[in-house]
């Protein structure tokens, strides 16, 4: 490939092209904080929307060792993902399936699923609100949904959000952890079962310069051209100084959400910071 192509690629191919693992906010330690907290279990039917690389995936497989399946709508993914799990043992590959598939259209039956973890997929969807419906209805009745996105804590300058949606190509608005929450328990009788937010951090430029050493040390870049790696080197350093500029203002919330089959009243004692006790009560 020349510079050209390089700097063409779009947000989506170029992390491609890194091969960079897709995380959910939080990485190991919130799919710790899912699992426990959700009490699943080796006999739980998990499935993930939004499974990009696989990593989260394969993950709950290795730690619970039960039945996953990651749906997602980039067929690109979905393949990085295959090839994700056949590196990993005879034991996971049996337990983990991966496929094309619409939060629109969830293919699992009405009922079925444990749980469902739902990343920042969400963030990119034009209708919300039917895929939160397709979520609520795959799950069985008291099973649990994660939540796992990323929201503002403090709303962000407009140049900056302009310049994070230039980037994906997709536009970012200034989203609360409220925003989230409503889009889930308005539409749907969810409950708010167990909820924090967790502030990020903007990284030294000593780190950021040590994480773009890492993939330019990748094999698949390392053999290119001079030329090129220069160019990748710049294309990905730019990215990363306004992703970093905009961890100032970023958290991202850890939620699980639990599907109600009936009515409860509210708790009123709760304890300190579950700030969304009184969310659809009924």
């Amino acid at each position: 490939m020349n510079n050209t192509n390089f700097d063409n690629m779009s947000y989506v191919d170029f992390i491609s092209f890194l091969q960079e693992t897709n995380r959910c906010p939080g990485g190991k330690d919130t799919i710790n904080w899912i699992l426990r907290n959700s009490f699943a279990s080796k006999d739980s039917n998990v499935l993930e929307i939004g499974s990009n690389t696989g990593f989260s995936s394969l993950e709950v497989a290795r730690l619970l060792h039960c039945n996953v399946l990651g749906i997602d709508v980039a067929a690109k993914a979905v393949e990085t993902a295959k090839q994700e799990l056949m590196k990993d043992t005879p034991e996971i590959q049996k337990l983990v399936k991966f496929q094309v598939g619409s939060a629109y259209d969830i293919p699992c039956a009405t009922n079925t699923v444990d749980l469902i973890i739902a990343g920042g997929s969400t963030s990119f969807m034009d209708d919300k609100s039917q895929a939160v419906s397709e979520m609520y209805r795959v799950l069985k009745n008291w099973g649990f949904c994660s939540v796992t996105n990323l929201c503002y804590h403090q709303e962000p300058p407009k140049q900056l959000l302009k310049a994070v949606s230039d980037i994906i190509g997709v536009e970012i608005k200034y989203t609360t952890e409220k925003d989230w929450i409503d889009l889930y328990t308005k539409s749907s009788n969810f409950e708010v079962y167990k909820f924090e937010s967790v502030k990020l951090a903007a990284q030294s430029d000593d780190t950021i310069s040590a994480y773009i050493d890492f993939f330019m040390q990748k094999p698949h870049i390392a053999c290119l051209s001079p030329q090129d790696q220069v160019t990748i080197r710049r294309k990905w350093a730019d990215i990363l100084a306004v992703f970093n500029e905009n961890h100032k203002y970023l958290s991202f919330i850890r939620c699980l959400l639990r599907k109600r089959a009936i009515p409860e009243e509210p708790e009123l004692f709760k304890i300190e910071g579950h700030k969304y006790a009184f969310v659809n009560i009924t």
